[in-house]
């Protein structure tokens, strides 16, 4: 076989394919050239002067270029590549002679590709510091701006990205790099990695596209090149995609570049719509970079950035003002009030407002419309959360013309659909949590199920103290309060429990790495603002309870509390803020900022928040690498919060951790299934998808023509004139007779659900009602219709005393939750952590299982979940049977013993997951009790080679490759099966299987491999073909 290209074969395949295809000028091979700068003067010089300007201006320029990229001992690289940025990106003013105007002298002309001189030199020898000499240099109009470095296909690109980023050091060459935007490292293996000035060596990414067809050589390589340093492309990456950001510069990742050319090319048909990337993968730099190109490609237009969460609204700002969006002496385009939006949608600056949703009334969709200036676009955050109802009427009446477009993390499915694509229009761009984990976006989440067992001490001790707290309360309110303090999320919070899982946590501390040495932080999760409050106490009670800090939404209000019987939850919440909480004369803004501060810059000193629903969105503390939920989340809730976890973070970090107090498993599955799977319906075309609007609102309407007739039905015996007064009568009976309140009961119930049901249905449709088909007059109808039977049966509850005050009893409830459940220390419900979310939900295709249940039914209960794990560990079971056909006949059995156990529903659902657990993780192993060699150990494509590479032979005995019986193969087997593996990883193209011309390339690879038999080559082919590490 041939052997691996050299580095010096592939540079001068790249030199040529730049010369060559893409029309850059040879400058020669520099390593003897002495005075190698970032700025060949002559060159800049000449490309000057044949632009028309003349010497003077030229001069002037030249100098002013010189001095931004000159790195003095208080300038930093950074600072000097993003003074030389500015000149090259907006030009340089200059002034001829003493009279005359300043002028712009355009160093690069952006819009005129052609006018540019691109040029490119090897080997450019770098003195100043330790002498290096990079491969490559792309210069244009001979200032540098790319540097590429390049490795034979047999070692890795992390030297070459490595060679990059030393030679940016002060003792090597920095000075070199004042003008360079882009470094590139790549060879004929794996492709192309690319950054800028500063990018850390783990943020390196690949530029990953590949044309179809056969691969010809090089072309891993040379494809991604030849797309990034096309000129017009190149000129519109440096000119459209770079930012400096917070002391660090950017470039877009490939999902970001993609997404906002999409966005450009949606803008310029007029039509707006929705840019779903999943979290952490860099949403808000999208929304710097399309508001830049925006500003600077149509004079007239003007941005409005809507989001719904005060933290998402500063983030935002923050980001645009690191990128130069907004000036440094530019005031804060954060609108403040209602009557500030209007009155600047009414001028002709600023350009770019953020403002919150609440900013907008709803109550103003009856008045006349804001005088607009410009031609907005309006950015929503978070749009599948801050689009619905008036609220999108409003914005779209305030702003008739306007393009809206909607940033989400999260997918359009089911409820959110209704209303987000008939404000925004359909998806723009789409980049899932599965595919940002693939490129090392974000990291992969772990899940474990820890259980808290509880039990009563005492029944009878509960029914005593029940009865005697309760003396005085009819058989109706005695139900109201049962109803209340009996459900499982107030049994959730017992102290006792609390207490255990408080000394869980605080375990972990002292043993999980990152959160043992002071680099790792956590969030727990609590039901409700009481739970975090006495979450916060029991911490406080330990050593740990220094390193904790709570947010909510809870404000203390001494008048509010003036009203609140002592004992009572919001008398607790309000004493934990005001004596545990808040120093004396600190606010509430004050302390949380603080704590979110720590959190994020100060890991050591700031270790644990605790959380309700604040934080889970818009909240990026790369240290956060634990999430404890104590809350039942689901949908996008949970999914966004999981996902606090998932930030990069060191080489220390490798995955986020979920760890679960609630089983709340099935959650996770349908979450990390709409976040990963394509078969769930997102409708990316504007065609039919879960559910579209017209026939939400037509089961609306006739889900509200239905409970109101149901109302109406009831109600026809009330003797007329159907007052207050008749109601009373008919369904609480006459107050002379004893027997009266008891003989009516059930009719009353049965007329506070219907109106109940009545209400919810109104309520689900009153943003709606014009649309779903209503008159004025039918919608003035049902809301007196709304008004009347909530009043009648607030009036009946209380003629009945049927309405309860149930605050005056939390304190005594609260005593009897505590005193008689207790808990048990916190177990590990299986092993789950053990595998990655990615590996136990979509390698084996239970998220598609989920999403298509999802299609179909809109929900999922335990049991469907449970079949469609069935389905999918059978279907890769028979997937993979070929690559070793005993092993998987064992797991076929198993699967099928578990199916039958289900069935006859002799295991517990727990014990269920931990058998699936069990065969899912046999099944990565991917082979039986055949001892494996070292050499392959954690090689999974590679062993079922292995496995099967004595049945392959032994069917074609004409090769004396390797000899039968199976035994006395030995290190041969290994060798052939080393030989294999790496021909598929080095020198099969990407996308082989199903493609012709690059199946026959593989092909071609393994025939002198299989000592050139036809017939071995073609069975291993076939083998190969169906192991996934492979494709």
């Amino acid at each position: 076989m041939s052997k691996v290209r050299s580095e010096r074969d592939t540079q001068n395949r790249v030199v040529a394919n730049l010369c060559n295809n893409l029309g850059y000028t040879y400058l020669g091979e520099w390593s003897k050239k002495s005075g190698n700068h970032c700025i060949e003067q002559d060159l800049l010089s000449e490309n000057l002067t044949a632009r028309g300007y003349s010497k003077r201006h030229i001069n002037q320029a030249l100098k002013k270029l010189l001095d931004a990229a000159e790195i003095k001992n208080s300038t930093p690289l950074y600072q000097a590549n993003m003074s030389t940025y500015q000149l090259l990106r907006y030009g340089i003013s200059v002034k001829p002679t003493v009279s005359a105007p300043h002028e712009t002298v355009h160093l690069i002309d952006w819009e005129n590709p052609d006018n540019n001189d691109f040029a490119i030199a090897e080997e450019v020898t770098l003195k100043g510091g330790h002498e290096r000499r990079p491969d490559i240099v792309l210069y244009v109009n001979g200032i540098a701006l790319v540097v590429i470095e390049l490795k034979r296909g047999s070692n890795d690109i992390a030297e070459g990205i490595r060679q990059l980023i030393t030679n940016q050091e002060e003792i090597f060459n920095e000075a070199f790099f004042a003008t360079v935007q882009l470094v590139l490292a790549g060879n004929d293996s794996q492709g192309l990695r690319y950054g800028t000035i500063g990018t850390p060596e783990n943020v390196f990414v690949e530029w990953k596209h590949h044309k179809k067809g056969e691969l010809v050589e090089g072309s891993l390589l040379d494809e991604p090149l030849a797309q990034m340093c096309n000129k017009e492309h190149l000129l519109d990456l440096i000119r459209n995609f770079v930012i400096f950001d917070a002391g660090r510069k950017k470039v877009p990742r490939l999902h970001q570049y993609e997404g906002i050319k999409a966005a450009q090319e949606r803008i310029k048909k007029q039509e707006g719509g929705v840019i779903w990337h999943t979290q952490g993968s860099g949403k808000s730099i999208l929304m710097v970079l399309l508001t830049k190109w925006l500003l600077e490609h149509d004079p007239e237009a003007r941005i409005l950035v809507i989001t719904d969460r005060d933290e998402l609204d500063k983030q935002i700002e923050g980001v645009m003002r690191n990128a130069g969006v907004i000036g440094e002496s530019t005031p804060s385009p954060r609108v403040t009030s209602r009557r500030e939006l209007i009155e600047k949608l009414g001028q002709t600056s600023p350009r770019l407002l953020c403002a919150l949703l609440h900013k907008i009334d709803p109550k103003d969709l009856k008045g006349e419309p804001p005088r607009v200036f410009g031609r907005f676009y309006v950015f929503v955050d978070e749009c599948h959360r801050s689009q619905g109802g008036d609220m999108n009427k409003q914005m779209k009446r305030w702003l008739s013309t306007a393009i809206f477009i909607g940033f989400t993390g999260t997918p359009l499915y089911l409820t959110d659909k209704q209303t987000t694509q008939d404000v925004f229009g359909t998806y723009i761009h789409t980049y899932k949590f599965d595919e940002a984990v693939a490129d090392k976006v974000v990291l992969d989440l772990k899940y474990e199920a820890r259980n808290v067992p509880q039990r009563l001490t005492s029944q009878k001790a509960i029914d005593d103290w029940f009865a005697t707290k309760t003396l005085g309360l009819n058989n109706f309110q005695r139900a109201v309060l049962r109803k209340r303090w009996a459900t499982m999320e107030e049994l959730m919070s017992s102290e006792d429990r609390k207490a255990r899982i408080v000394a869980d946590i605080i375990h972990d501390f002292g043993v999980k790495p990152r959160l043992n040495n002071d680099r790792g932080t956590a969030i727990l999760v609590a039901a409700s603002i009481y739970d975090a409050c006495h979450y916060f106490r029991l911490f406080k009670g330990k050593l740990f309870g220094d390193y904790c800090g709570i947010v909510t939404s809870f404000e203390p209000n001494h008048n509010a509390i003036s009203r609140e019987p002592k004992g009572s939850d919001e008398r607790y919440k309000f004493d934990t803020y005001t004596k545990w909480v808040l120093a004396k004369g600190k606010t509430i803004k004050q302390y949380e900022d603080e704590v979110k501060r720590q959190f994020i810059e100060e890991p050591a000193n700031l270790k644990l928040l605790i959380v309700v629903s604040k934080l889970l969105t818009g909240f990026d503390a790369p240290s956060c690498t634990y999430i404890y939920l104590d809350n039942e989340l689901r949908g996008h809730n949970l999914f966004q919060a999981i996902c606090r976890t998932n930030r990069l973070d060191g080489e220390d970090k490798d995955y986020g951790y979920i760890v679960d107090y609630k089983e709340l498993i099935d959650n996770v599955q349908t979450a990390i299934a709409v976040y990963t799977s394509d078969e769930l319906d997102v409708d990316e075309t504007g065609d039919d998808g879960n559910v579209e609007l017209k026939d939400w609102l037509k089961e609306g309407k006739k889900r509200l023509d239905a409970a109101r007739e149901a109302l109406l039905y009831l109600c026809e015996p009330v003797p007329h004139p159907k007052k207050l007064e008749q109601y009373l009568v008919y369904f609480c009976g006459d107050v002379q007779t004893p027997t009266a309140l008891n003989d009516t009961e059930q009719l009353r119930i049965t007329f506070y659900k219907t109106v109940a049901s009545f209400i919810r249905a109104y309520a689900d449709l009153a943003s709606n009602l014009a649309d779903a088909g209503y008159s004025t007059a039918d919608i003035e109808r049902l809301q007196k219709d709304v008004e009347f039977y909530s009043d009648i049966r607030s009036a009946m509850k209380k003629h009945s005393g049927e309405e309860l005050d149930i605050k005056p009893f939390e304190a005594d409830m609260r005593h009897l939750i505590n005193t008689y459940i207790q808990a048990d220390s916190a177990t590990e419900l299986g092993n789950l952590s053990s595998l990655s979310l990615t590996e136990l939900i979509i390698e084996t295709g239970i998220h598609d299982a989920i999403a298509k249940k999802l299609n179909a039914k809109g929900n999922l209960s335990r049991n469907s979940i449970s079949d469609g794990i069935i389905n999918n560990v059978s279907k890769t079971i028979i997937r993979d049977q070929l690559t070793d056909p005993r092993f998987y006949a064992e797991m076929s059995k198993l699967l099928d013993d578990l199916i039958k156990q289900k069935r006859e529903e002799t295991i517990s659902y727990e014990e269920f997951l931990k058998k699936i657990e069990e065969l899912v993780k046999k099944m990565a192993k991917g082979h039986g009790d055949e001892e494996i060699p070292n050499d392959l150990h954690g090689n999974q494509s590679a062993i079922a080679v292995y496995i099967k590479l004595p049945e392959i032979l032994e069917s074609v005995p004409e090769t004396d490759e390797i000899k039968n019986p199976l035994s006395e193969y030995g290190d041969r087997r290994l060798l052939l099966t080393l030989k294999i593996d790496r021909v598929m990883r080095e020198e099969a193209p990407a996308g082989w299987n199903g493609d012709e011309a690059r199946e026959a390339q593989v092909q071609n690879a393994l025939f002198p491999i299989m000592n050139k038999n036809r017939a071995a080559t073609n069975a291993l082919f076939e083998i190969l073909k169906n192991i996934p590490g492979y494709q």
